[in-house]
């Protein structure tokens, strides 16, 4: 009997959309009375984007899909996840609007998923996991968000807004989705915003600690499997959440 060939599953397109307005980052450091290299080289900053009162994730999010979307994309979608930490409705998804926005195919699963940094990385498990039983189908993956801290905050320097769209299919023109992952959930408050705030609760240097703890603990449990080893001894390229702390 032959075994049948798995199928490789990945981002195939990819857009990105921000607001047209920034402020220079020089600007902001002069106005809070710091040295500019404080943001310029410790955060690697040139610019902050700023999104209008007009503009929201879903706005952002469909800017970026229809960057990259034919009406053949449209029709074989047939599902919709958006990964954001700053939704617009306490019910409804925000993908819901999206996939209005755009017109993709009714009959088309619309979710989204709200998990701080780590929405959009959940969503591409997902996508994989549908399209690994439905092979013909399309996944749209939206990451967009409005970072927004208070005035004069140690976060203030790391606010922005943007989103970037993803189409998720089999035989991928850009990048493949690897199997080999492990996760790490702990509940911890470093990063955190209650209904009853506009700006999010932060302590940055707690949760450095936390995000290299994590990291440290992770890759040990990911080596235990010695099948899994060999990958990550000789990789072609690492990616690392980056964090900008004060």
């Amino acid at each position: 009997m032959k075994i049948k060939e798995k199928i490789k599953i990945g981002i195939d397109k990819i857009g990105f959309a921000m607001p047209k307005y920034f402020l220079d980052i020089r600007d902001l450091a002069i106005g809070r009375n710091e040295n500019e290299n404080k943001f310029v080289k410790g955060l690697m900053q040139s610019e902050m984007s700023i999104a209008p009162v007009t503009e929201d994730i879903v706005s952002l999010g469909a800017s970026a899909a229809e960057q990259i979307l034919d009406e053949e994309d449209k029709k074989n979608i047939e599902m919709v996840i958006a990964g954001t930490e700053s939704g617009i409705d306490q019910s409804k998804a925000s993908a819901v609007f999206i996939h209005h926005l755009l017109d993709i195919q009714p009959f088309a699963r619309s979710v989204e998923i709200k998990e701080a940094c780590y929405g959009a990385t959940a969503a591409l498990s997902f996508a994989k996991n549908y399209i690994e039983k439905n092979e013909n189908a399309s996944v749209l993956i939206i990451a967009s968000d409005i970072a927004k801290y208070g005035i004069n905050t140690p976060g203030e320097s790391t606010q922005g807004a943007g989103s970037i769209a993803m189409l998720i299919k089999k035989d991928p023109k850009i990048a493949v989705i690897n199997d080999e992952n492990l996760c790490q959930t702990r509940n911890i408050m470093d990063f955190w915003r209650p209904n009853y705030s506009d700006f999010p609760m932060v302590d940055g240097h707690f949760s450095t600690r936390q995000y290299l703890d994590c990291l440290t603990t992770t890759f040990d449990e990911y080596k235990k499997d010695t099948v899994k080893i060999y990958p990550i001894l000789t990789p072609s390229a690492s990616i690392f959440h980056s964090q900008n702390l004060d």
